[in-house]
Protein backbone atom coordinates (compact mmCIF):
# COMPACT_ATOMS: atom_id res chain seq x y z
CA UNK A 1 0.00 0.00 0.00
CA UNK A 2 2.51 2.29 0.89
CA UNK A 3 4.73 1.30 -2.69
CA UNK A 4 1.30 2.66 -4.22
CA UNK A 5 0.78 5.92 -2.31
CA UNK A 6 4.21 6.75 -3.13
CA UNK A 7 4.27 5.74 -6.75
CA UNK A 8 1.37 7.82 -7.39
CA UNK A 9 2.90 10.96 -5.33
CA UNK A 10 5.96 10.38 -7.71
CA UNK A 11 3.43 10.45 -10.67
CA UNK A 12 1.51 13.71 -9.62
CA UNK A 13 4.66 15.14 -8.75
CA UNK A 14 5.82 14.46 -12.69
CA UNK A 15 2.75 15.92 -13.99
CA UNK A 16 3.16 18.69 -11.85
CA UNK A 17 6.42 19.60 -13.28
CA UNK A 18 5.65 19.26 -16.68
CA UNK A 19 2.86 22.42 -15.99
CA UNK A 20 5.84 24.78 -14.65
CA UNK A 21 8.35 26.70 -15.58
CA UNK A 22 11.40 27.35 -13.00
CA UNK A 23 11.45 30.91 -12.11
CA UNK A 24 14.26 30.08 -9.64
CA UNK A 25 16.07 33.02 -11.51
CA UNK A 26 13.16 35.73 -10.62
CA UNK A 27 15.67 37.15 -8.23
CA UNK A 28 17.95 38.87 -10.56
CA UNK A 29 20.95 40.87 -9.32
CA UNK A 30 20.42 44.66 -8.67
CA UNK A 31 22.20 45.68 -11.55
CA UNK A 32 19.82 44.22 -13.94
CA UNK A 33 16.45 45.07 -12.49
CA UNK A 34 16.96 49.04 -13.15
CA UNK A 35 14.72 50.17 -16.10
CA UNK A 36 13.60 46.46 -16.09
CA UNK A 37 10.14 45.57 -17.66
CA UNK A 38 10.89 42.55 -19.01
CA UNK A 39 13.57 39.65 -18.56
CA UNK A 40 14.48 37.51 -21.20
CA UNK A 41 15.12 34.32 -19.09
CA UNK A 42 15.81 31.54 -21.68
CA UNK A 43 15.87 32.06 -25.61
CA UNK A 44 17.54 29.76 -28.28
CA UNK A 45 17.01 30.97 -32.25
CA UNK A 46 18.41 28.50 -34.64
CA UNK A 47 18.89 29.55 -38.55
CA UNK A 48 19.32 26.40 -40.57
CA UNK A 49 19.70 27.70 -44.42
CA UNK A 50 19.44 24.36 -46.37
CA UNK A 51 19.79 26.56 -49.70
CA UNK A 52 19.84 29.82 -51.40
CA UNK A 53 16.09 29.46 -51.24
CA UNK A 54 14.94 27.00 -48.50
CA UNK A 55 15.78 27.56 -44.88
CA UNK A 56 13.93 26.99 -41.57
CA UNK A 57 13.80 29.16 -38.57
CA UNK A 58 13.08 27.76 -35.12
CA UNK A 59 12.71 29.84 -31.99
CA UNK A 60 12.02 28.96 -27.97
CA UNK A 61 11.94 31.88 -25.50
CA UNK A 62 11.13 32.21 -21.99
CA UNK A 63 10.05 35.62 -20.96
CA UNK A 64 8.98 36.84 -17.86
CA UNK A 65 6.90 40.59 -17.25
CA UNK A 66 7.54 42.41 -14.76
CA UNK A 67 5.07 44.80 -14.90
CA UNK A 68 2.79 46.73 -17.12
CA UNK A 69 5.56 48.55 -18.79
CA UNK A 70 6.46 45.15 -20.73
CA UNK A 71 3.19 44.17 -22.23
CA UNK A 72 3.96 44.70 -25.43
CA UNK A 73 6.25 41.17 -25.25
CA UNK A 74 3.64 39.58 -24.33
CA UNK A 75 1.68 39.20 -27.68
CA UNK A 76 2.64 37.26 -30.77
CA UNK A 77 2.62 38.51 -34.46
CA UNK A 78 3.48 36.67 -37.22
CA UNK A 79 3.65 37.73 -40.85
CA UNK A 80 3.20 34.76 -44.05
CA UNK A 81 3.24 35.03 -47.61
CA UNK A 82 3.68 31.94 -50.48
CA UNK A 83 7.03 32.19 -49.21
CA UNK A 84 6.88 32.08 -45.78
CA UNK A 85 4.75 29.82 -43.50
CA UNK A 86 4.06 29.70 -39.92
CA UNK A 87 4.50 26.14 -38.63
CA UNK A 88 3.95 24.75 -35.27
CA UNK A 89 3.34 27.34 -32.55
CA UNK A 90 2.66 27.35 -28.65
CA UNK A 91 2.49 29.74 -26.22
CA UNK A 92 2.37 29.09 -22.61
CA UNK A 93 1.40 31.27 -20.00
CA UNK A 94 2.47 31.02 -16.37
CA UNK A 95 2.10 32.40 -12.92
CA UNK A 96 4.65 34.22 -10.42
CA UNK A 97 4.94 30.62 -8.74
CA UNK A 98 5.81 28.87 -12.11
CA UNK A 99 2.25 27.39 -12.77
CA UNK A 100 0.97 27.13 -16.00
CA UNK A 101 -2.52 29.14 -16.34
CA UNK A 102 -3.05 29.45 -20.03
CA UNK A 103 -1.67 27.16 -22.97
CA UNK A 104 -2.41 28.58 -27.34
CA UNK A 105 -2.03 26.62 -30.39
CA UNK A 106 -1.19 27.64 -34.31
CA UNK A 107 -5.14 27.21 -34.10
CA UNK A 108 -6.07 29.37 -31.20
CA UNK A 109 -4.50 32.41 -32.99
CA UNK A 110 -6.21 35.30 -34.68
CA UNK A 111 -5.65 35.07 -38.74
CA UNK A 112 -6.11 38.03 -40.74
CA UNK A 113 -5.67 39.17 -44.35
CA UNK A 114 -2.33 40.53 -45.22
CA UNK A 115 -1.24 43.15 -48.30
CA UNK A 116 -4.98 43.90 -48.64
CA UNK A 117 -5.34 41.10 -50.86
CA UNK A 118 -3.26 41.70 -53.63
CA UNK A 119 -0.98 39.49 -51.83
CA UNK A 120 -0.66 35.66 -52.51
CA UNK A 121 -1.20 33.66 -49.19
CA UNK A 122 -0.70 36.83 -46.91
CA UNK A 123 -1.82 36.58 -43.89
CA UNK A 124 -0.66 37.77 -40.22
CA UNK A 125 -1.14 35.42 -36.99
CA UNK A 126 -1.40 37.33 -34.05
CA UNK A 127 -2.51 36.49 -30.24
CA UNK A 128 -4.74 38.58 -27.71
CA UNK A 129 -3.57 37.83 -24.79
CA UNK A 130 -5.15 39.47 -21.30
CA UNK A 131 -3.34 38.86 -18.14
CA UNK A 132 -4.89 39.75 -14.61
CA UNK A 133 -1.70 40.85 -12.94
CA UNK A 134 2.30 40.50 -12.72
CA UNK A 135 4.66 39.29 -12.71
CA UNK A 136 4.01 36.66 -15.35
CA UNK A 137 6.05 34.34 -17.54
CA UNK A 138 5.27 33.21 -21.15
CA UNK A 139 7.14 30.49 -22.70
CA UNK A 140 6.88 30.57 -27.03
CA UNK A 141 7.98 27.98 -29.32
CA UNK A 142 7.18 27.71 -32.77
CA UNK A 143 9.19 27.39 -36.30
CA UNK A 144 8.79 29.45 -39.71
CA UNK A 145 9.70 28.01 -42.87
CA UNK A 146 11.44 29.83 -45.94
CA UNK A 147 10.51 28.61 -49.26
CA UNK A 148 12.18 31.34 -51.00
CA UNK A 149 14.80 33.86 -49.34
CA UNK A 150 15.93 37.98 -49.97
CA UNK A 151 16.62 38.97 -46.57
CA UNK A 152 17.56 36.41 -43.53
CA UNK A 153 16.02 37.26 -40.41
CA UNK A 154 18.25 39.52 -38.14
CA UNK A 155 18.59 38.55 -34.09
CA UNK A 156 17.56 41.67 -31.85
CA UNK A 157 19.64 40.33 -28.85
CA UNK A 158 17.45 42.54 -26.71
CA UNK A 159 15.14 45.30 -26.67
CA UNK A 160 14.68 48.22 -24.56
CA UNK A 161 13.96 48.52 -20.69
CA UNK A 162 14.00 44.55 -21.32
CA UNK A 163 17.76 42.25 -19.31
CA UNK A 164 18.70 39.24 -20.09
CA UNK A 165 19.48 36.03 -18.68
CA UNK A 166 20.48 33.49 -21.05
CA UNK A 167 20.04 33.92 -25.28
CA UNK A 168 21.68 32.12 -27.86
CA UNK A 169 21.55 32.30 -31.92
CA UNK A 170 22.64 29.76 -34.26
CA UNK A 171 22.94 30.06 -38.36
CA UNK A 172 23.99 27.10 -39.76
CA UNK A 173 24.36 27.09 -43.42
CA UNK A 174 26.17 24.89 -46.27
CA UNK A 175 30.09 26.02 -46.31
CA UNK A 176 29.16 26.47 -50.63
CA UNK A 177 26.86 29.51 -50.04
CA UNK A 178 28.38 30.63 -46.58
CA UNK A 179 26.97 33.89 -45.51
CA UNK A 180 28.27 37.33 -44.02
CA UNK A 181 27.09 39.53 -40.60
CA UNK A 182 27.46 42.70 -39.16
CA UNK A 183 27.56 43.31 -35.37
CA UNK A 184 25.36 46.30 -34.36
CA UNK A 185 26.10 47.63 -30.75
CA UNK A 186 27.95 44.67 -29.51
CA UNK A 187 31.59 43.42 -29.82
CA UNK A 188 30.56 39.21 -29.51
CA UNK A 189 32.10 37.24 -31.61
CA UNK A 190 30.61 34.08 -33.26
CA UNK A 191 32.10 30.99 -32.27
CA UNK A 192 32.37 29.08 -36.36
CA UNK A 193 32.58 25.44 -36.40
CA UNK A 194 32.80 24.05 -39.62
CA UNK A 195 31.44 20.10 -40.10
CA UNK A 196 31.19 17.98 -43.34
CA UNK A 197 29.50 20.18 -45.73
CA UNK A 198 27.95 22.82 -43.36
CA UNK A 199 29.35 25.69 -41.65
CA UNK A 200 28.00 26.88 -37.75
CA UNK A 201 27.55 30.46 -36.24
CA UNK A 202 26.96 30.55 -32.81
CA UNK A 203 26.49 33.63 -30.55
CA UNK A 204 25.75 33.52 -27.08
CA UNK A 205 24.68 36.34 -24.45
CA UNK A 206 24.55 36.02 -20.60
CA UNK A 207 23.65 38.59 -17.56
CA UNK A 208 22.71 41.95 -19.78
CA UNK A 209 21.47 45.08 -18.05
CA UNK A 210 18.65 46.61 -20.02
CA UNK A 211 18.83 49.44 -21.71
CA UNK A 212 16.58 52.65 -20.84
CA UNK A 213 15.11 54.13 -23.65
CA UNK A 214 15.59 57.43 -23.87
CA UNK A 215 12.69 59.64 -25.66
CA UNK A 216 13.74 61.19 -28.71
CA UNK A 217 17.47 59.12 -29.35
CA UNK A 218 18.52 57.50 -32.41
CA UNK A 219 15.81 54.42 -33.66
CA UNK A 220 16.17 51.27 -32.12
CA UNK A 221 17.98 49.53 -34.46
CA UNK A 222 21.06 51.81 -34.29
CA UNK A 223 20.51 52.12 -30.47
CA UNK A 224 19.93 48.10 -29.38
CA UNK A 225 22.20 45.09 -29.71
CA UNK A 226 21.55 43.00 -32.80
CA UNK A 227 22.98 40.51 -35.44
CA UNK A 228 22.62 41.03 -38.84
CA UNK A 229 22.66 38.49 -41.32
CA UNK A 230 22.92 38.78 -45.29
CA UNK A 231 23.33 36.12 -48.12
CA UNK A 232 25.69 35.88 -50.62
CA UNK A 233 23.72 34.16 -53.04
CA UNK A 234 19.76 33.87 -52.95
CA UNK A 235 16.64 32.40 -54.60
CA UNK A 236 12.90 34.21 -54.88
CA UNK A 237 10.23 33.06 -56.67
CA UNK A 238 13.11 31.49 -59.07
CA UNK A 239 15.03 34.72 -59.74
CA UNK A 240 18.28 33.77 -58.22
CA UNK A 241 20.56 36.99 -57.35
CA UNK A 242 23.68 37.82 -55.96
CA UNK A 243 24.41 40.24 -52.95
CA UNK A 244 28.24 40.28 -52.71
CA UNK A 245 27.85 43.72 -54.25
CA UNK A 246 25.45 46.68 -54.82
CA UNK A 247 26.02 46.09 -58.12
CA UNK A 248 25.07 42.68 -58.39
CA UNK A 249 21.91 43.40 -55.79
CA UNK A 250 20.35 46.17 -58.42
CA UNK A 251 21.01 43.97 -61.35
CA UNK A 252 18.86 41.31 -59.33
CA UNK A 253 16.27 43.70 -58.85
CA UNK A 254 16.56 45.74 -62.10
CA UNK A 255 15.91 41.73 -63.70
CA UNK A 256 12.48 41.46 -61.20
CA UNK A 257 10.73 45.15 -63.00
CA UNK A 258 11.69 44.99 -66.25
CA UNK A 259 8.26 44.37 -67.84
CA UNK A 260 6.57 46.15 -65.58
CA UNK A 261 6.90 49.42 -67.54
CA UNK A 262 4.10 49.06 -69.91
CA UNK A 263 1.88 51.89 -70.93
CA UNK A 264 -0.70 51.48 -74.01
CA UNK A 265 0.39 53.38 -76.31
CA UNK A 266 -2.85 55.48 -75.93
CA UNK A 267 -2.01 56.27 -72.65
CA UNK A 268 1.61 57.17 -73.96
CA UNK A 269 0.22 59.89 -76.08
CA UNK A 270 -2.25 61.26 -73.05
CA UNK A 271 0.69 61.83 -71.14
CA UNK A 272 2.25 63.36 -73.91
CA UNK A 273 -0.49 65.39 -74.39
CA UNK A 274 -0.10 66.88 -70.86
CA UNK A 275 3.05 68.35 -70.85
CA UNK A 276 2.82 69.46 -74.67
CA UNK A 277 3.33 73.19 -73.54
CA UNK A 278 5.68 72.67 -70.67
CA UNK A 279 8.78 74.85 -71.48
CA UNK A 280 11.27 72.74 -69.51
CA UNK A 281 11.85 69.59 -68.72
CA UNK A 282 11.29 70.12 -64.94
CA UNK A 283 8.37 72.10 -66.04
CA UNK A 284 7.69 68.54 -67.70
CA UNK A 285 8.38 66.56 -64.41
CA UNK A 286 6.22 68.83 -62.24
CA UNK A 287 3.17 68.25 -64.30
CA UNK A 288 3.51 64.28 -64.10
CA UNK A 289 4.17 64.71 -60.53
CA UNK A 290 1.23 66.50 -59.31
CA UNK A 291 -1.16 64.54 -62.07
CA UNK A 292 0.03 61.10 -60.28
CA UNK A 293 -1.15 63.08 -56.78
CA UNK A 294 -4.08 64.32 -57.98
CA UNK A 295 -5.38 61.01 -59.75
CA UNK A 296 -3.61 58.18 -57.74
CA UNK A 297 -3.78 56.76 -53.83
CA UNK A 298 -1.32 54.84 -51.96
CA UNK A 299 -1.74 50.83 -50.50
CA UNK A 300 1.16 49.12 -48.98
CA UNK A 301 2.32 45.79 -50.13
CA UNK A 302 5.09 44.55 -47.69
CA UNK A 303 5.29 40.28 -48.24
CA UNK A 304 6.06 38.09 -51.18
CA UNK A 305 6.88 38.79 -54.41
CA UNK A 306 4.54 41.69 -54.26
CA UNK A 307 6.49 43.19 -51.45
CA UNK A 308 9.59 43.72 -54.14
CA UNK A 309 8.21 43.46 -57.89
CA UNK A 310 6.43 46.07 -59.14
CA UNK A 311 2.74 46.30 -60.30
CA UNK A 312 2.78 47.04 -63.93
CA UNK A 313 2.14 50.31 -65.03
CA UNK A 314 -0.75 49.87 -67.31
CA UNK A 315 -1.97 47.81 -63.94
CA UNK A 316 -1.30 51.16 -61.94
CA UNK A 317 -2.86 53.21 -64.79
CA UNK A 318 -6.33 51.46 -64.81
CA UNK A 319 -6.52 50.95 -61.23
CA UNK A 320 -5.20 54.29 -60.03
CA UNK A 321 -3.66 52.71 -57.32
CA UNK A 322 -0.38 50.89 -56.14
CA UNK A 323 2.46 50.74 -53.75
CA UNK A 324 5.67 52.73 -53.39
CA UNK A 325 7.35 50.63 -56.04
CA UNK A 326 4.26 50.54 -58.19
CA UNK A 327 3.91 53.85 -58.37
CA UNK A 328 7.37 54.60 -58.54
CA UNK A 329 7.48 52.41 -61.48
CA UNK A 330 4.22 54.19 -62.80
CA UNK A 331 6.39 57.63 -62.45
CA UNK A 332 9.21 55.86 -64.20
CA UNK A 333 6.74 54.40 -67.47
CA UNK A 334 5.14 58.29 -67.54
CA UNK A 335 8.72 60.22 -67.66
CA UNK A 336 9.96 57.84 -70.41
CA UNK A 337 7.08 58.34 -72.73
CA UNK A 338 7.86 61.53 -72.37
CA UNK A 339 12.08 61.00 -73.16
CA UNK A 340 12.64 61.93 -69.45
CA UNK A 341 15.29 58.96 -67.81
CA UNK A 342 14.73 58.36 -64.62
CA UNK A 343 15.93 55.82 -62.18
CA UNK A 344 14.21 53.60 -59.33
CA UNK A 345 15.59 53.90 -55.64
CA UNK A 346 15.21 51.74 -53.02
CA UNK A 347 15.89 53.18 -49.65
CA UNK A 348 15.28 52.34 -45.78
CA UNK A 349 12.33 55.42 -45.04
CA UNK A 350 10.76 56.22 -41.76
CA UNK A 351 11.75 58.97 -39.10
CA UNK A 352 15.42 59.07 -37.84
CA UNK A 353 16.12 55.59 -39.72
CA UNK A 354 19.55 55.20 -40.26
CA UNK A 355 21.78 54.91 -43.67
CA UNK A 356 22.12 51.28 -45.28
CA UNK A 357 26.13 50.72 -44.90
CA UNK A 358 28.01 51.23 -47.97
CA UNK A 359 30.25 48.38 -46.68
CA UNK A 360 27.82 45.86 -46.58
CA UNK A 361 24.93 44.64 -49.32
CA UNK A 362 22.32 43.65 -47.99
CA UNK A 363 18.26 43.80 -48.47
CA UNK A 364 17.75 46.87 -45.95
CA UNK A 365 15.41 48.71 -47.52
CA UNK A 366 11.56 49.09 -47.18
CA UNK A 367 10.90 51.58 -49.45
CA UNK A 368 11.17 52.99 -53.43
CA UNK A 369 11.37 56.46 -54.22
CA UNK A 370 11.94 58.19 -58.19
CA UNK A 371 15.25 60.22 -58.76
CA UNK A 372 15.35 61.86 -62.07
CA UNK A 373 18.99 63.05 -62.74
CA UNK A 374 19.60 66.36 -63.95
CA UNK A 375 22.69 68.49 -65.97
CA UNK A 376 23.01 70.09 -62.40
CA UNK A 377 21.31 68.30 -60.15
CA UNK A 378 18.77 65.14 -59.57
CA UNK A 379 15.20 65.82 -58.83
CA UNK A 380 13.97 63.45 -56.44
CA UNK A 381 10.39 61.98 -56.00
CA UNK A 382 8.25 60.71 -53.25
CA UNK A 383 5.42 58.92 -55.02
CA UNK A 384 3.45 58.09 -52.24
CA UNK A 385 2.75 61.58 -51.33
CA UNK A 386 -0.33 63.61 -52.00
CA UNK A 387 1.22 66.39 -49.95
CA UNK A 388 5.07 66.51 -51.01
CA UNK A 389 5.49 69.62 -52.57
CA UNK A 390 7.56 68.68 -56.06
CA UNK A 391 11.24 67.64 -55.56
CA UNK A 392 10.83 67.93 -51.71
CA UNK A 393 11.80 64.32 -49.92
CA UNK A 394 11.21 65.49 -46.42
CA UNK A 395 12.24 63.72 -43.17
CA UNK A 396 10.80 60.32 -44.49
CA UNK A 397 13.93 59.49 -46.72
CA UNK A 398 16.49 62.49 -47.17
CA UNK A 399 19.94 61.98 -45.82
CA UNK A 400 19.75 58.49 -46.42
CA UNK A 401 21.69 56.32 -48.94
CA UNK A 402 19.90 54.90 -51.94
CA UNK A 403 20.11 52.36 -54.12
CA UNK A 404 19.77 53.71 -57.74
CA UNK A 405 18.26 50.64 -59.99
CA UNK A 406 20.93 51.73 -63.13
CA UNK A 407 21.19 50.22 -66.60
CA UNK A 408 25.07 48.93 -65.05
CA UNK A 409 23.02 47.58 -61.91
CA UNK A 410 22.85 48.88 -58.41
CA UNK A 411 24.31 52.29 -57.21
CA UNK A 412 24.48 53.80 -53.58
CA UNK A 413 24.10 57.36 -53.82
CA UNK A 414 23.29 59.86 -50.80
CA UNK A 415 19.79 61.40 -50.67
CA UNK A 416 19.40 65.48 -50.18
CA UNK A 417 19.24 66.73 -46.50
CA UNK A 418 17.29 69.88 -45.69
CA UNK A 419 18.34 72.63 -43.35
CA UNK A 420 16.31 74.85 -41.28
CA UNK A 421 15.70 77.43 -43.16
CA UNK A 422 14.23 75.23 -45.70
CA UNK A 423 11.84 73.97 -42.87
CA UNK A 424 10.27 77.18 -41.03
CA UNK A 425 7.30 77.83 -39.68
CA UNK A 426 5.80 81.45 -38.63
CA UNK A 427 2.80 82.14 -36.66
CA UNK A 428 1.09 85.83 -36.23
CA UNK A 429 -1.88 86.71 -33.97
CA UNK A 430 -3.20 89.68 -33.78
CA UNK A 431 -5.66 89.64 -30.38
CA UNK A 432 -8.58 92.16 -29.36
CA UNK A 433 -9.76 91.58 -25.76
CA UNK A 434 -13.35 92.78 -24.60
CA UNK A 435 -13.53 94.39 -21.32
CA UNK A 436 -14.94 91.20 -19.84
CA UNK A 437 -12.07 89.17 -21.37
CA UNK A 438 -13.63 87.62 -24.38
CA UNK A 439 -11.98 88.54 -27.58
CA UNK A 440 -11.04 87.52 -31.59
CA UNK A 441 -8.00 86.34 -32.56
CA UNK A 442 -6.87 86.82 -36.13
CA UNK A 443 -3.80 84.23 -36.77
CA UNK A 444 -1.96 83.86 -39.97
CA UNK A 445 -0.32 80.49 -40.56
CA UNK A 446 2.39 80.07 -42.96
CA UNK A 447 4.79 77.10 -43.10
CA UNK A 448 7.57 76.04 -45.56
CA UNK A 449 9.21 72.63 -46.29
CA UNK A 450 7.82 70.12 -43.74
CA UNK A 451 5.20 72.43 -41.80
CA UNK A 452 3.68 73.35 -45.31
CA UNK A 453 3.16 69.81 -45.83
CA UNK A 454 2.77 68.48 -42.34
CA UNK A 455 0.51 71.53 -40.90
CA UNK A 456 -0.39 74.23 -42.93
CA UNK A 457 -1.64 72.02 -46.23
CA UNK A 458 -3.10 69.15 -43.34
CA UNK A 459 -5.05 71.14 -41.24
CA UNK A 460 -7.19 72.36 -44.38
CA UNK A 461 -8.05 69.15 -45.58
CA UNK A 462 -9.40 67.74 -42.54
CA UNK A 463 -13.23 67.85 -41.13
CA UNK A 464 -14.15 71.21 -38.89
CA UNK A 465 -13.92 68.97 -35.98
CA UNK A 466 -10.56 68.14 -36.27
CA UNK A 467 -9.53 71.17 -37.29
CA UNK A 468 -10.03 72.15 -33.80
CA UNK A 469 -8.52 69.72 -32.30
CA UNK A 470 -5.41 70.81 -34.27
CA UNK A 471 -5.38 74.10 -32.82
CA UNK A 472 -6.50 73.12 -29.78
CA UNK A 473 -4.53 70.13 -29.02
CA UNK A 474 -1.22 70.31 -31.45
CA UNK A 475 -0.51 74.24 -31.50
CA UNK A 476 -2.09 74.82 -28.42
CA UNK A 477 -4.27 77.46 -29.01
CA UNK A 478 -7.18 78.74 -26.46
CA UNK A 479 -9.90 76.96 -27.32
CA UNK A 480 -12.23 78.72 -29.28
CA UNK A 481 -16.14 79.20 -29.25
CA UNK A 482 -15.83 79.59 -33.06
CA UNK A 483 -13.48 79.54 -35.34
CA UNK A 484 -13.03 80.19 -39.46
CA UNK A 485 -10.15 78.81 -41.46
CA UNK A 486 -9.42 80.31 -45.13
CA UNK A 487 -6.45 78.74 -46.95
CA UNK A 488 -4.34 80.52 -49.82
CA UNK A 489 -3.50 77.06 -51.80
CA UNK A 490 -1.67 79.61 -54.77
CA UNK A 491 0.75 81.57 -51.52
CA UNK A 492 4.23 79.54 -51.63
CA UNK A 493 4.03 79.07 -47.86
CA UNK A 494 0.05 77.95 -48.01
CA UNK A 495 -0.91 81.10 -45.92
CA UNK A 496 -4.02 79.80 -43.75
CA UNK A 497 -5.60 82.81 -41.72
CA UNK A 498 -7.91 81.57 -39.21
CA UNK A 499 -10.51 83.73 -37.05
CA UNK A 500 -11.24 82.93 -33.80
CA UNK A 501 -14.05 83.89 -31.27
CA UNK A 502 -12.79 83.13 -27.88
CA UNK A 503 -14.86 83.10 -24.29
CA UNK A 504 -12.16 84.12 -22.14
CA UNK A 505 -8.15 85.17 -23.37
CA UNK A 506 -6.91 86.47 -20.43
CA UNK A 507 -5.02 83.85 -18.58
CA UNK A 508 -6.34 84.92 -15.33
CA UNK A 509 -7.57 88.59 -13.63
CA UNK A 510 -7.34 90.18 -10.38
CA UNK A 511 -9.92 93.03 -9.72
CA UNK A 512 -9.35 95.19 -12.70
CA UNK A 513 -6.42 93.54 -14.02
CA UNK A 514 -5.84 90.90 -16.63
CA UNK A 515 -2.93 88.88 -16.91
CA UNK A 516 -2.06 88.16 -21.02
CA UNK A 517 0.60 85.37 -21.81
CA UNK A 518 2.17 86.70 -24.68
CA UNK A 519 1.29 83.96 -26.84
CA UNK A 520 -2.28 82.15 -27.37
CA UNK A 521 -0.66 79.21 -28.54
CA UNK A 522 2.59 76.86 -27.64
CA UNK A 523 5.76 77.53 -29.20
CA UNK A 524 6.69 73.89 -29.56
CA UNK A 525 3.73 71.04 -30.45
CA UNK A 526 5.15 69.03 -27.71
CA UNK A 527 6.75 68.90 -24.24
CA UNK A 528 10.52 67.73 -24.43
CA UNK A 529 11.76 65.42 -22.51
CA UNK A 530 13.99 66.07 -19.47
CA UNK A 531 17.78 66.16 -19.35
CA UNK A 532 17.93 65.15 -16.02
CA UNK A 533 20.60 61.72 -15.84
CA UNK A 534 19.68 61.96 -19.73
CA UNK A 535 23.19 60.44 -21.76
CA UNK A 536 21.96 60.22 -24.86
CA UNK A 537 21.57 63.25 -27.57
CA UNK A 538 17.69 64.15 -28.33
CA UNK A 539 17.01 64.24 -31.87
CA UNK A 540 14.56 66.66 -33.72
CA UNK A 541 12.57 65.54 -36.55
CA UNK A 542 13.81 67.63 -38.80
CA UNK A 543 15.95 70.86 -38.68
CA UNK A 544 14.14 73.43 -38.39
CA UNK A 545 12.92 77.22 -37.22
Amino acid sequence: MKKYILTCLTLCCMILTSAQVSLTNLTVPVANKKNTHSIKKEERIELDIRSAGKAFYKVHRILTILDEGGKDEINFVEFTDQFISLEDVTIQLFDQYGKSIKKYTKKDLNKQVAGEGLVPDGKVYFSRILVSGYPITIQTDYELKFNGIIRYPSYEIQQFDQSIENASFVAKVPIDLDLRFKLKNTVVSPTIITEGKMKTYSWVFKDLPALENEEGSVSGESRYPRIILAPNKFELDGYEGDMTSWQNFGKWFANLAKEASNLSPERKIFIQSLVKNAPTDKDKIKIIYEYLQHNFRYVSIQLGIGGLKPFEASFVDDKKYGDCKALSNYTQACLQAIGIKSYQALINAEYNKEPVDPGFPNMGFNHVIVCVPMQKDSIWLECTSTTNEFGVLGNFTENRNALLITEDGGKLVPTPKSKAINNLFLCNSAVKVNEDGSGTAIVKLNGIGEYKQDQVNSIFNEKKDDQKKFLVYYLGFIQPDEFELKYNKDDPRGETIVTMNIEKIPAFTAGSKMFLSPRIYKIWSAALPKTENRTLDFYFPIPFI
